[in-house]
């Protein structure tokens, strides 16, 4: 039966044996892999390809968690005496609430357009959720040089495979191969990722980080390149009520509504200051104490940018 020909997955049965040493091993090493992204024990589970539905079964015996499965062969039935809901459709098809994790084992190089594959997986996932994938490391087999599988339309190398989930929105925490899936594909990539906030939200998680740390109005210190790259982008959207610096050729100058100057005590008390230099942090500081400005109206670029 063709593959592109429309049910052809719907037709088949049996695709594991569950009784052999190989599939024992993938299970308990991907149980391995699961366990240490479920952060609670209480998430939403989703597993692409789900098929007998035996990893959602011992994923289940471990952790208070609602494992929901997506099979199209016939071994869907069997899934779903184990699982709490099987989808017998695309994920493309699916309406379901946000998942917190959605696991994927050597499925996409099935999809003829993982593309589309990944943005139904993008809609499923919740906000902060994760995806986890394996796929055959190019062939899968260090042996040999080319995947033969009439099934396997794709065949990927991490390269190929984190271009991909970059492409589709995602970014990549976890990228690793060796994993076994068996005796010829023992070599497969596994990748973890999550949803890049788009432009947008990036923008508006610093500008939240800025407020926080600023706690309202505040001045900037050092208007240089840093400036330029970290801070004008954002400056229109920011409480800034001036721009100051020690050097006195760039008094004067203007960037956007806000003319360079020097510190001024009685102009400019009370409001904090942000450093914004990261290679002459530390002098600028020593500078800012010395002119008498309390500690704690001093606030480093680093502080506000560090460990997003």
């Amino acid at each position: 039966m063709p593959l592109e020909k429309a049910g052809y997955y719907e037709t088949l049965v049996a695709r594991n044996d569950l009784s052999t040493p190989w599939f024992k091993r993938k299970i308990r090493e991907r149980v391995a892999a699961l366990a240490g992204l479920l952060k609670t024990g209480q998430e939403r589970v989703l597993e692409v390809g789900c098929a007998e539905g035996e990893l959602g079964r011992e994923i289940k015996a471990r952790f208070a968690v609602t494992y929901d499965g997506v099979e199209l062969s016939q071994d869907g039935a069997l899934a779903r005496h184990k699982l709490d809901q099987v989808f017998h459709t695309p994920a493309g098809q699916v309406e379901a609430a946000p998942y917190q994790l959605i696991v994927s084992f050597h499925v996409l190089e099935h999809i003829a357009r993982p593309e589309q594959e990944l943005a139904a997986w993008a809609r499923l996932l919740s906000a902060d959720g994760r995806v986890l994938i394996e796929v055959p490391n190019q062939a899968g087999h260090p042996l040999l040089a080319s995947d033969r599988n009439a099934e396997h339309l794709h065949q990927f190398t991490p390269a190929s495979l984190n271009l991909l989930l970059a492409r589709c929105g995602f970014a990549c925490d976890e990228l690793s191969v060796g994993h076994y899936e068996s005796p010829v594909y023992s070599d497969s990539l596994r990748l973890v990722a999550r949803l890049q906030p788009t432009v947008e939200q990036r923008e508006q998680l610093l500008l939240q980080r800025f407020r926080e740390r600023t706690g309202g109005p505040f001045l900037v210190y050092g208007i240089g390149g840093d400036y330029l790259n970290y801070l004008a982008p954002l400056a229109g959207a920011l409480d800034i009520r001036g721009l100051l610096d020690s050097s006195q050729a760039k008094w004067g100058q203007r960037f956007g509504s806000h003319v360079v100057a020097g510190y001024d005590a009685q102009t400019h008390a009370e409001l904090p200051i942000v450093i914004c230099s990261i290679r002459f942090a530390a002098d600028i500081r020593q500078h800012l104490l010395d002119l008498g400005i309390e500690p704690q109206r001093i606030i480093g670029l680093d502080s506000i940018y560090e460990d997003a």
